[in-house]
């Protein structure tokens, strides 16, 4: 299982350091936020970053990054060494911009569905969860799961917080599950000459 609740979670990407100039399309100026309320369970603050550590049934332990840029005030990229994706900002939720699906759709309510972006059914399973991760506790979580059926059976758990995002992940596939637990998140931390952003997991 490659676990991909983000459709842009690089497996084998490992939290390697990694340097940008600062004049690069990822340190354009930001947007102002959407406005929206949702907004808070998916957060994506201009050149933020997320790092995550990952842990297969093997025992296998793996680190990776996203780092957000923000397009417009409706719309906004996630970013990982294997590539990147656009989410949009919408009155009925949090929209994956190439496909007719969703990451999280109102009302955050017990039992709302819809097409999630593995090709499966998507539906709320928890809100107002407390879960604690490496990166610290967090409370009035909402957690959903997306089931896939067909001949790769997959089951997606998804973890949003507050004014975080995404702190849990798991995926499971016939007998193979993979769990990544978000372990720091916030603005990179420059460093070295000017012109240069030294990003550190």
């Amino acid at each position: 299982v490659c676990l991909s609740a983000l459709g842009v979670i690089a497996c084998g990407a490992c939290g390697e350091t990694s340097t940008t100039p600062t004049n690069s399309p990822t340190n354009a100026a930001p947007s102002a936020p959407s406005g929206l309320p949702i907004e808070r369970y998916f957060p994506i603050v201009h050149d933020h970053l997320w790092t995550y550590d990952s842990q297969s049934d093997d025992g296998a332990t793996n680190s990776f990054l996203v780092r957000a840029r923000r397009v417009r005030a409706e719309e906004g990229e996630l970013i990982t060494p294997r590539g990147s994706k656009r989410f949009a900002y919408m009155p009925e939720g949090i929209g994956v911009t190439d496909r007719a699906a969703f990451v999280l759709r109102l009302p955050l309510a017990i039992g709302t569905t819809w097409r999630g972006e593995h090709g499966g059914i998507s539906r709320i399973e928890t809100v107002g969860a407390t879960v604690n991760v490496a990166a610290g506790r967090f409370t009035d979580c909402v957690v959903t799961i997306e089931e896939r059926g067909g001949d790769v059976r997959a089951t997606y758990t998804t973890t949003f917080c507050p004014d975080v995002g995404i702190v849990l992940l798991e995926a499971e596939s016939g007998m193979q599950h993979e769990r990544a637990e978000l372990r720091s998140y916030g603005p990179p931390v420059v460093l070295g000459p000017p012109g240069t952003t030294l990003i550190q997991p």
